[in-house]
């Protein structure tokens, strides 16, 4: 009868191999440079029309000489 052993692989890890993995950055973006461009455009153009209609509101608001002509710019058809 004879003795059958299991043989095993260990793996070593040395100091160097373990400074080289944390030293290594993980990147996951999920959003490319397009994608980011193209979010920074939408919301400029719509903090500009946002500051359009504000600025009008205010207009509104403040005096009454130009109500008529103001409103005509602002919400014309």
């Amino acid at each position: 009868m004879t003795k059958q052993t299991k043989i095993t692989k260990k793996t070593v890890t040395t100091k160097k191999q373990l400074t080289l993995e944390a030293a290594t950055p993980v990147v996951v973006s999920g959003a490319t440079q397009a994608d980011q461009d193209a979010k920074n455009a939408l919301l400029i153009v719509s903090l500009a029309i946002n500051m359009f209609i504000f600025i009008g509101w205010i207009a509104l608001q403040v005096t009454t000489a130009y109500d008529y002509q103001v409103a005509a710019l602002l919400f014309t058809r």
